[in-house]
């Protein structure tokens, strides 16, 4: 009997709350949903709403409803995230009704209708299956889905999923527990939700969590795609397996992957260390992306040990790797491997531009390592097993670690900075990301140099850091010479000034790839989507 007092707020209050409020609401906003609807069908005819598949109280599956924001002659085979720029396919009354959350209003009638309460953990897509079995262990899928909850509140620009579901879980929990306590959370996420929406933050959609989403364009309902689908699209998902499971991309991939591209693409993550991961069954995936290594440090000197390690992993468990995906049946394998199998950067003062004629030329042991397991994993294509190689550059974004972190300090901190004109080629983690699932979707074969759209330099890059944090730094042309002095110094120190102020970039002819747009961030857009997480 005590346990059915603890839930009365659960089971009658809040259902009863819900239905009442929401009814209210579309009452009073029912001359809204006349102008917005007429807005939308002004600014492009078609239809008002669109449908998404989501999962609902106990795991099961409901139809969530929104206001339409994309034109009705967007494709409907490509995913929108892919679209050649994006933003040309948002209307003008779309872009307003996404900056203050106003295309979530039809999902009233999914609270009227049982489906939906205004407080609870977000409803994940149909095939989130991460999310979804993440949630189990906090029993939070128990819990009716919500149009803001405690996740939400709490997330910044980016919740991972064992995050979000541990908050999905703590709001369960308390829910389960009933009477003021929970009628007072409910009541925090309510209020403290609707002043982000007043404040234009957005609400968070249904995936891995990202904030601001009035920066993305919505994910649509759709067939799973497949660029070369007549009559009929692919009706299965792409299910991938990351070696790496701790990586920085390997992590920014799968929670991209979810947020994006949940209803054709499936991720699964695998560490290497030790021999366990020699028993697990690589049979069923589609794509093994291998990410697994060890990373360049310039160290100065390496020990024996030192240089047997890099050969250890970035070659021979590289390859090992490949050889069990390919006798397992997997029809793809993508290895990250590095612009250092083409040598150092040119020292300051001169260029160094790589095309399709230049051969390799790896430096040091890591890259020498790295131009190793090109070859032989190479050598193992076939048919059946398709081998891509990514040659990246730099790469950068939101929690990386190298050489982004140290200009983003400079940036933060010092008032005058060196205006050298070097130019390097460079990769937002989400341009990798969005490049990633292109070539997993089309299963393309073959060596890539993904890049971004523009080269970038060391002192512009400082300067929009400090923008970024409302600094203003000055660079000027008055410290080369000195900058030039000190790159002549032999060692570490002329070494990481030469790193800094030199030069390297891939022909941007050599990044165009068709079928895959994936060069949505500028460079100023990437340091600004950077440096809100740091501040």
């Amino acid at each position: 009997m005590r346990r059915k007092e603890q839930n009365i707020y659960r089971d009658r209050i809040k259902p009863a709350a819900d239905k009442s409020l929401s009814l209210l609401l579309i009452v009073l906003l029912s001359p809204v949903f006349l102008l917005l609807s007429l807005a939308i069908v002004l600014d492009d005819p078609g239809s008002v709403l669109f449908t998404q598949k989501r999962v609902g109280k106990d795991k099961t599956f409901f139809k969530l409803h929104k206001f339409r924001s994309m034109k009705q002659k967007t494709p409907h085979d490509i995913p929108t995230h892919q679209l050649n720029n994006p933003e040309q396919y948002i209307t003008r009354v779309g872009r307003f009704l996404r900056k203050y959350s106003l295309d979530e209003l039809p999902q009233l009638f999914d609270i009227f209708a049982g489906n939906m309460s205004f407080v609870g953990p977000r409803p994940a897509l149909w095939n989130q299956e991460d999310l979804v079995k993440e949630r189990d262990r906090y029993r939070a899928n128990a819990a009716m889905p919500g149009l803001t909850g405690w996740a939400q509140i709490n997330g910044r620009d980016e919740l991972e999923i064992p995050v979000k579901a541990k908050l999905d879980g703590e709001y369960t929990a308390v829910l389960s527990q009933g009477g003021m306590k929970a009628f007072r959370m409910d009541v925090k996420c309510f209020f403290k939700t609707f002043r982000s929406v007043a404040d234009a933050e957005g609400v968070v959609e249904g995936g891995t969590g990202m904030m601001h989403r009035n920066e993305e364009a919505p994910v649509q309902e759709r067939e799973p795609w497949n660029a070369n689908c007549k009559g009929g699209c692919l009706q299965e998902t792409r299910r991938i397996l990351i070696t790496g499971k701790d990586s920085y991309i390997g992590k920014s991939f799968r929670n991209y992957a979810a947020r994006y591209y949940g209803d054709v693409l499936e991720t699964d993550t695998i560490s290497l260390r030790g021999d366990a991961w020699k028993k697990v069954s690589f049979a069923g995936y589609d794509t093994v992306f291998h990410v697994a290594g060890i990373a360049h440090a310039d160290t100065g000197k390496l020990s024996a040990e030192q240089k047997k390690q890099y050969y250890d992993v970035n070659t021979k468990l590289a390859l090992q790797t490949a050889k069990k995906a390919k006798a397992e049946g997997v029809g793809q394998f993508i290895l990250m491997s590095s612009m250092i199998v083409y040598g150092e950067a040119a020292p300051y003062g001169r260029n160094k531009v790589i095309t399709a004629e230049t051969e390799p030329a790896p430096a040091g042991h890591y890259g020498n390592s790295k131009w190793q397991a090109d070859q032989l994993i190479r050598a193992l294509r076939s048919e059946s097993f398709r081998v891509a190689i990514i040659r990246a550059p730099m790469i950068y974004g939101p929690g990386c670690k190298g050489n982004y972190p140290m200009l983003s300090k400079l940036g933060r901190k010092i008032p005058v900075f060196p205006n050298v004109r070097n130019h390097r080629s460079m990769l937002f983690i989400d341009n990798l990301c969005e490049f990633l699932s292109g070539l997993v979707i089309l299963q393309k074969a073959g060596v890539f140099f993904p890049q971004n759209a523009e080269y970038s330099n060391t002192a512009l890059m400082v300067r929009q850091i400090g923008e970024e944090h409302g600094k203003k730094i000055k660079t000027t042309s008055f410290l080369n010479p000195f900058v030039r002095i000190v790159s002549w110094i032999p060692g570490r120190t002329g070494r990481l000034v030469n790193k800094a102020f030199g030069s390297m970039v891939y022909d941007l002819s050599l990044s165009e790839y068709e079928g895959i747009n994936y060069q949505k961030y500028s460079l100023r857009d990437s340091i600004h989507r950077t440096e809100q997480k740091i501040k």
